[in-house]
This record gives C-alpha cells, sequence and structure tokens, in this order.
C-alpha cells in the first residue's frame, strides 16, 4: 500500500506534469488522493499546480471537513467527494483542462462514440460525458454523479475532464490518454471521418480489458442502490416468515 508521504509526492509530481504539457494554465485543474489511514489529500485552490510543495496541501475528511493545512481546499472539492461516495473503487482523481479533450467538451462531442483505436479501450474503457452544471456548486457533483458509475474518464460539457484511478499517476495517465485520443479523433475529423471499429470488436476489446484486469467494464457494475433494495426485499420477505427477528 502506498504510503502518505507517496500519496503526497505523486500529487506534486502530476500537478508538474499538468503545467509542463499544458493541460492546466494560471490556477487551473484539481488533483485529490485518498490516504491509507484514511482521510483525502487535496490540491489547494487559488494555486498553480505546477508550483505547489507538500506544506500546500490539505487534508480533509469525506464531508469536506478539513482536517490539517492553511490554505482553502480546491473550489472543486464537492465533484472529488462525490466521485469517491460513488466509487469505492477509486482512490484518486485529476482534473484538468486539456485543450483538444476540452475542445470537444465544449463543442458537446462525445468521444464514446465511433471508437478507433483499441488502446483506449485498454486504457479508459467508456469515454463518459457529464452534462453542464455550474462550476462549484452542487451541480457538477450531480452530473458527475450520474455518469462516473462505469467509466474511468469523463469530459465534462464546457468545462474540461476528470480522470480517476487507483493511485494518482494511473488517474494522471488516464488524462494523458484522454488528450492524445482526442488530438486523434480531431485529425481523423479532419481527414473526412474516422473509420470506426465495430460493436463486435469494441465488445471483444473490453471483454480483453476485463481479462487482464485493466479496469471496469460496461454493465459489470452493481448499482448500490440496487442492493440496498434487494436487501430490504430479502428482509421483508424473511420476517413474513418469522425469521426476521432471529437476524
Amino acid at each position: 500500500m502506498i504510503d502518505a508521504a507517496k500519496v503526497r509526492e505523486e500529487i506534486l509530481e502530476a500537478g508538474k506534469r499538468l503545467r509542463d504539457r499544458f493541460f492546466v494554465a494560471a490556477n487551473d485543474g484539481n488533483i485529490s488522493a485518498c490516504l491509507p489511514g484514511g482521510g483525502i489529500v487535496i490540491t489547494p485552490t487559488g494555486v498553480n499546480k505546477g508550483d505547489m510543495s507538500a506544506e500546500m496541501l490539505l487534508t480533509v475528511d469525506a464531508e469536506g471537513n478539513v482536517l490539517s493545512g492553511s490554505l482553502k481546499p480546491s473550489s472543486e472539492m464537492k465533484m472529488h467527494l462525490a466521485v469517491y461516495q460513488q466509487r469505492p473503487d477509486v482512490l484518486a482523481i485529476v482534473h484538468a483542462h486539456p485543450p483538444t479533450a476540452t475542445g470537444f467538451a465544449t463543442s458537446r462531442i462525445r468521444l464514446d462514440q465511433d471508437v478507433i483505436l483499441p488502446e483506449v479501450v485498454f486504457g479508459l474503457g467508456r469515454i463518459g460525458f457529464s452534462e453542464y452544471g455550474t462550476p462549484t456548486t452542487h451541480q457538477v457533483p450531480e452530473t458527475v454523479s450520474r455518469e462516473i458509475a462505469d467509466c474511468d474518464a469523463l469530459l465534462l460539457a464546457n468545462h474540461g475532464a476528470l480522470t480517476v484511478g487507483t493511485s494518482v499517476m494511473q488517474a494522471y495517465y488516464r488524462m494523458e490518454t484522454l488528450e492524445m485520443y482526442a488530438r486523434i479523433r480531431m485529425v481523423t475529423m479532419q481527414l473526412g471521418g474516422p473509420a470506426a471499429l465495430s460493436e463486435p470488436e469494441i465488445e471483444e476489446l473490453f471483454q480483453v480489458r476485463a481479462q487482464r484486469g485493466w479496469g471496469r467494464s460496461p454493465g459489470l457494475e452493481v448499482d448500490p442502490r440496487a442492493v440496498e433494495l434487494i436487501s430490504q426485499i430479502v428482509l421483508q420477505v424473511l420476517q413474513t416468515q418469522g425469521v426476521g427477528s432471529q437476524l
């Protein structure tokens, strides 16, 4: 398990790479990661992500209460907390504005249609699309929560992109993959349109992805609300049979 110092080190490294690759400008973007012993490390607001020091990072709890750090946490903290609540398997999140992927997001052009590269299926799975919500408000976490269940990369309409992973660097590399794929898609559009993979070909790629353990696949996730509902129904049935009092 990665220790707390390693988590912070990866956040700082990812912040520098986001700046150097111009995936963020000025104080844009935010990064967070879960700590092994509990708590979430998150980047501060109003700071260039390439100029951060370990002392600038904050630790918050699952409700967003600041546990340590003197600066203010990212203004998009609600979005991060919503993803962690929806996806217990996610341990790190990167939000940035990579130019080409953000161009698709602001043009409301999805990237999960006309899939052209096996590598994007292997690396990202389905690329989701989250409808527009006003940044810093409850609207963004609500729209993201509706889409993040079965994907590890999202276009945020008129806002940028979000990627998740089991580590900060995995989430960051998924952001790189997303941006590269968006660039390739843009080139294919300029050349007359992509020669998309067929549905059977894409399905086979997702099967390979699942077999290799490279990420989540659409249609294989269990909605926690469904689990809760089924549990309630089973309990009611047991109670009608006189078993519930023994549970």
